[in-house]
């Protein structure tokens, strides 16, 4: 659930990332990028708590985040004018548009090459969403909230679905959904 990344210099703007990926080759890793390097990047860059995803999506990716009433739908990727754009519905929360963005960029990360787009109306209702949107719902969902913060925050005393949806700045749904496919919550 990756995409090969080594030409992923050819995304990065911002110096942080750039000494990030110097290091990636000075130890001459040439791997798919996770959830996981994502955060890993945008913490060395002082992008976390809770994850600045527009700044990933936008510095990281190179990737245009356009705001706009899409009706229905929460939001898709497409290319417009030679330029990737995730768009995001402007009348959703904000909490919804993170995970949205999220979302997208998933897309972006495992299914560009398929030249796929797809209206994103809702994520979560079952198992028999399609396994593209399955795998981009748990991309946003490690991007998001990786295992090991809310392992910490639980740790902290942020032990309920509220308070860990207040402090990744996510909806209730999404918190409950990662939980769940983490094995800490038996129902969702």
């Amino acid at each position: 659930m990756a995409t090969d990344l080594s030409n992923w210099s050819n995304f990065i703007s911002n110096k942080d990332i750039e000494t990030y990926a110097k290091k990636q080759k000075k130890n001459n890793v040439s791997k798919t990028l996770s959830a996981q390097d994502v955060w890993t990047a945008a913490l060395e860059a002082k992008k976390t708590e809770p994850l600045d995803i527009e700044w990933v999506a936008e510095k990281l990716f190179g990737l245009n985040v356009v705001k706009r009433d899409l009706g229905e739908a929460s939001g898709f990727l497409n290319v417009l004018d030679d330029q990737w754009c995730i768009f995001v519905n402007k009348f959703e929360n904000e909490r919804r548009q993170r995970f949205t963005i999220a979302h997208e960029l998933g897309h972006f990360v495992l299914h560009k090459d398929k030249s796929i787009t797809s209206k994103d109306i809702i994520f979560f209702r079952d198992e028999n969403t399609n396994i593209e949107e399955q795998e981009a719902n748990n991309f946003a969902s490690e991007l998001l909230m990786p295992e090991r913060k809310i392992r910490e925050y639980i740790k902290e005393g942020y032990n309920t679905i509220s308070l860990l949806a207040d402090k990744f700045c996510l909806s209730t749904p999404a918190v409950r959904y990662r939980l769940y496919k983490l094995g800490l919550i038996s129902e969702y």
